[in-house]
């Protein structure tokens, strides 16, 4: 029977042989991954944005903490790896638009106050839509969840 760290010693050869397949065949190492502002927004910030939502309109606090640190986050790494963008000055708008907001939500969820929530909320998302109409992609409005995209994860309740 093969143990875990005999698999675990596998994978890394195998990956570590993939990798040196890629610099032998290009002469190079591969440049670090760094992620675009359209895949910060898509694949961290819209789901952090969404997972908010249903959890503090239903007063799961606890995960509405957790989801707006995350956003919080997130937003610090875009303002860090995307300061700006095709002339942008996303830093600049992270920081007066987004990050106030973000201030509004925290204060509703330590409150524990649903209607506070909700409405610190809707300013969130229209800041994020603010964002969107400086950066000239106003094509890209966000808006309150209907329904919870994540069936595998109850977002309402413990």
């Amino acid at each position: 029977m093969i143990g875990a760290k005999t698999l675990l010693l596998g994978a890394l050869l195998a990956l570590s042989g993939v990798g040196l397949g890629i610099a032998a065949t290009t002469g190079k190492a591969p440049e670090p991954y760094a992620p675009g502002l359209g895949d910060f927004m898509t694949a961290y910030i819209q789901p952090h944005h969404t997972k908010l939502w249903l959890a503090g309109a239903s007063g799961n606090w606890e995960l509405a903490a957790y989801e707006a640190n995350e956003l919080d986050e997130t937003f610090s790494d875009v303002k860090t790896y995307k300061p700006s963008w095709k002339n942008v000055p996303v830093a600049k708008l992270v920081g007066a638009i987004l990050k106030p907001s973000l201030r509004q939500v925290d204060a509703a969820i330590a409150a524990k106050n649903v209607t506070a929530f909700k409405s610190a909320y809707g300013g969130l998302t229209t800041a994020c839509n603010a964002c969107h109409r400086a950066a000239g992609r106003s094509f890209i409005n966000i808006v309150v969840p209907a329904t919870n995209p994540y069936a595998d994860q109850n977002l309402i309740g413990h």
